[in-house]
């Protein structure tokens, strides 16, 4: 178990630069609430943004943070360290009638735990503000942001 979320957030970094590359934003501001982390990927011209909420033990919260992220987000996840994880699958149907995936993480090994379909963004504003900052975006993937979930 992390001592801190900050700790639990910079192996989360860690991860995420590993396998993708930068193409991720770190506490955004300015948006529907503040995700600690928004990855995204430009395929093609199209743009897949997905959200992710970190906390050492309050999943409900985290749940409802994740929530938010919808507004403009093609998929938001919930990270949690392995204990929290598994009490949290223990009601899994919250993470599924919210669309809300969940990631156990513990050491730099992400495990999803349930990954929900991609959903159109509940706010076509929100969605807007996201994408043109993306678009002017130089950063590059190294990898496919969705792969990343694929573990």
């Amino acid at each position: 178990m992390y001592t801190s979320e900050s700790i639990m957030s910079v192996e989360f970094e860690r991860c995420i630069k590993s396998l993708i590359g930068n193409t991720y934003y770190k506490e955004w501001q300015g948006l529907f609430g503040v995700p600690d982390y928004v990855c995204f990927s430009k395929d093609n011209g199209e743009i897949n943004v997905i959200s992710f909420e970190l906390k050492l033990t309050n999943w409900r919260g985290a749940l409802i943070q994740a929530f938010r992220y919808r507004s403009f987000s093609d998929y938001s996840y919930v990270v949690l360290p392995a204990e929290t994880a598994t009490k949290a699958f223990e009601h899994l149907e919250m993470f599924i009638r919210y669309g809300i995936g969940l990631i156990s993480f513990d050491n730099t090994i992400c495990d999803v735990k349930y990954s929900p379909l991609k959903q159109k963004p509940l706010s076509e504003d929100m969605r807007k503000k996201v994408e043109l900052r993306i678009r002017k975006s130089r950063k590059r993937a190294i990898g496919n942001v969705r792969l990343f979930l694929a573990q």
